[in-house]
């Protein structure tokens, strides 16, 4: 007994653990892929088959977005392997207190800012939308607060099952005169103090990146926003580069410009959060003057995506659909089937937003051609586009904003 106390203390708390989680690698792995499996429905990854249920996801999936889930997954299917070992003894942990925590900011990092709104789908047809456009501005606190919680969880997990004591339990067990030696988090006040610090630094600095564009004034019906003005009838959207025209970004095949709408939103004054003023401002709200006679609504974009897309079998004459090939046909989509290095034409595109946005040119061109310009048309069909993608969308106008 005392040489293999012995052997564990030279082992070292890294090594002890991995120990631990090898032998058990196998229920890691199971628990890993159905925590992932889970965490990417809520992420609208994927739908349930045959009834089609699930999450509607409005904006694009990045590298970053698997990362998150991909990390979530494994530091809770760690501290799982972890919790199941120590639960043979008596040592009690707080840091189930962290998984908690990671884990509720993990769900609400993953599943608020997929769209404006959580929408519940099923058998084609929203049944459920809860509103979460607030927490947008937040997504970087959500995931930097879950990881940051979930990686505390595993670490106090993991000491807690090295010492077999409890550091964190709101009564400490009596120390044995064997376990002195304790971790440096917990023997160094300095460090654990900058640890602290170090976290609010990097908690007020995601607070804070929206300030950092915050030069918005707004006068009358415009809002000016670094190189770009938008308004009650302006909104902004990346459009194909024009022969010999340079991106704003390297490598970019697209760059963000204003754009004539048909419909006018109610401008709201600025609020010196340049993230919140545009989802203010961009992301529209309410109902469209043309929403009755389209049976469409800002308020519910997962119904008005459908109902554009009836609109595509809509018959036009030849000079219409000459108009519709030229609008429908320099318009792209930078978030789902394409992305800005390679903006995918919406007719080349087989997603539910092109479809829309088809069906919606036909609209228009059919029942106001005479009244509005392509242009206009064509900034229409870019203001739903900021509705159904309001993160790509946001991010991308921050970023040329600069």
């Amino acid at each position: 007994m005392v040489e293999k106390k012995q052997t564990q203390k030279e082992e070292g708390l890294l090594e002890f653990n991995y120990g631990i989680v090898k032998k058990d690698k196998k229920f890691l792995f199971l628990l890993f892929a159905g925590l992932f499996m889970v965490y990417s429905f809520l992420f609208g990854l994927w739908k349930i088959p045959v009834v089609n249920f699930g999450i509607n996801r409005l904006s694009a999936v990045g590298i970053w977005d698997y990362l998150f889930l991909f990390g979530t997954s494994a530091l809770i299917s760690i501290f799982v392997v972890l919790w199941r070992h120590e639960r043979k003894s008596q040592v009690q942990s707080l840091a189930t207190v962290g998984i908690a925590g990671g884990g509720f900011a993990g769900l609400l990092a993953g599943i608020c800012p997929v769209c404006q709104s959580i929408g519940l789908v099923a058998f084609g047809t929203t049944f459920l939308n809860i509103p979460t456009t607030f927490l947008t501005p937040y997504l970087g606190i959500l995931k930097t607060l879950s990881i940051g919680l979930l990686i505390l969880a595993v670490y106090l997990k993991a000491d807690s099952v090295y010492t077999k004591t409890c550091k964190t339990c709101l009564i400490s067990p009596k120390k044995k005169e064997d376990d002195k030696k304790e971790s440096l988090l917990f023997r160094n006040n300095y460090v654990l103090g900058g640890i602290v610090i170090t976290a609010v630094l990097l908690f007020f600095n995601q607070l804070m990146i929206p300030q950092a564009f915050a030069s918005v004034s707004a006068g009358g019906e415009i809002v000016n926003l670094g190189n770009f003005e938008y308004g009650s009838k302006i909104t902004l959207k990346p459009m194909p580069l024009a022969v010999g025209e340079q991106p704003k970004i390297a490598g970019y095949k697209s760059i963000v410009k204003p754009l004539p709408t048909i419909s006018e939103l109610s401008i709201v004054s600025s609020t010196g959060d340049a993230v919140q003023d545009l989802l203010n401002n961009i992301v529209p709200t309410g109902n469209p003057w043309y929403g009755e006679q389209a049976g469409v609504s800002f308020d519910d974009p997962i119904a008005a995506q459908n109902r554009w897309a009836i609109y595509r079998s809509l018959q036009l004459t030849s000079a219409e659909q000459e108009r519709w090939n030229r609008i429908a046909n320099s318009f792209t989509c930078d978030y789902c089937c394409g992305s800005p290095q390679n903006p995918t034409i919406i007719t080349r595109c087989g997603c539910a937003h092109s479809a829309a946005a088809q069906g919606m040119a036909k609209w228009f061109v059919k029942y106001y051609g005479d009244s509005y310009s392509d242009e206009e048309i064509y900034g229409e069909m870019a203001r739903w586009y900021a509705l159904w993608y309001p993160k790509g969308t946001i991010e991308r106008i921050i970023l040329e904003a600069q």
